[in-house]
């Protein structure tokens, strides 16, 4: 058997061994505004916790207690651990995890003792074998009866950004490269590659523009148009826009392309702040998607000083409001993804950018 000093994380991995452990001490977290500022008067208590290991090995269920945490493994009671016991070894955790020496993968002594105490072989479940990070069951803030379980995702502020919006071959969209003039035979500016601003300003100053043409995964393409048929169309038009501006917010490059001030952008408006939350619960470029958010209900944010907090779509409001303030788009690897660079499709110029959104803090 591996012994779980062997075990090394990032600390994206590390953090969601950390919130795990938050949950069980604190008893549950508040929920945020759209700034993180914690709403004091709600507070998710959290009844029970769901943790898989591999798929087809048993799930691991922590109850927790007034002063302790019952841990059951296949419905089998495997350990009972004291709240107290948890938090003392949280705190040092979060100390080694914010002192500024981790990068990529690494061991973590307290990460290690927290493994022990909570009869876990594995830092996190694999996102590639699960579709949320944890599961809970919470008291209801009405009536305060035990909620059906309900799935969320963990991103951390330790250490570094995390990503809503992962970068691929499927994330890129094709723009045809079309003349203002096409009277006039004027030649193709030369791109120095990795300089996308500048490539394409130049572009524009040479007498051309881009116009969305589709999109590279045909699969992101139909899990787009279920929130929208126009939807595709939005997106391609904010992502060109902060190409050629160097505007990276999302807030502020949707403002440039949707006014506010504009009644015919509500709509617009409307359908990003819901793609984000749709990314944030599952929605992934290269699988098929059904729309159905029944399985997600938010995100629990760990921020850079520890705490936890909250976006739970029983305030869906604050839960897209948060995303919408909290996210830019990113230039992703420019080899890796194949963008960026003017080619020739059947006689016609053609152009590829590639999404990427990450957290900015």
């Amino acid at each position: 058997m591996v012994t779980n000093e062997a075990h090394k994380g990032n600390l994206g991995e590390w953090s969601e061994l950390y919130t795990l452990g938050y949950l069980l001490v604190h008893g549950g977290a508040f929920a945020a505004d759209e700034n993180q500022k914690p709403i004091p008067e709600i507070f998710h208590k959290v009844l029970q916790v769901y943790l898989a290991e591999k798929l087809g090995q048993p799930e691991t269920e922590y109850i927790i207690n007034k002063d302790d945490v019952a841990i059951l493994i296949d419905g089998k009671i495997a350990a009972t651990v004291y709240r107290s016991a948890i938090e003392g070894t949280l705190e040092i955790m979060l100390q080694e995890l914010t002192d500024g020496s981790h990068k990529k993968t690494f061991p973590l002594a307290t990460g290690s003792s927290l493994l022990d105490l909570l009869k876990r072989s594995r830092i996190s479940a694999s996102s590639s074998e699960h579709e949320n990070d944890l599961e809970v069951i919470l008291e209801d803030l009405v009536t305060k009866s035990p909620t059906p379980r309900v799935g969320f995702n963990i991103k951390s502020q330790i250490g570094g950004r995390s990503t809503l919006l992962n970068a691929s071959g499927a994330t890129n969209f094709v723009y045809k490269v079309v003349r203002d003039d096409p009277s006039i035979q004027n030649e193709l500016p030369s791109f120095v590659h990795g300089k996308h601003g500048d490539n394409l300003k130049l572009l524009y100053e040479s007498g051309f523009h881009l116009e969305f043409e589709y999109m590279s995964n045909d699969v992101f393409y139909q899990n787009l148009i279920l929130l929208d048929m126009q939807f595709p169309n939005h997106l391609a038009k904010v992502l060109l826009e902060s190409y050629l501006t160097g505007e990276k917010s999302f807030e502020k490059v949707i403002n440039q392309v949707f006014p506010n001030d504009d009644t015919a952008s509500r709509q617009p408006i409307f359908k990003l702040k819901e793609f984000l939350g749709a990314v944030a619960m599952g929605l992934r470029p290269s699988s098929k998607w059904d729309g159905d958010t029944t399985r997600f209900s938010g995100i629990l944010v760990v921020k850079a000083d520890g705490e936890v907090v909250f976006y739970y779509l029983y305030n869906r409001k604050n839960f897209e409001e948060y995303l919408f303030k909290n996210v830019a788009f990113e230039r992703a690897s420019t080899r890796r993804h194949k963008y960026g660079q003017i080619y020739s499709e059947n006689g016609v110029d053609k152009i590829k950018l590639n999404l990427q959104i990450r957290f900015t803090n």
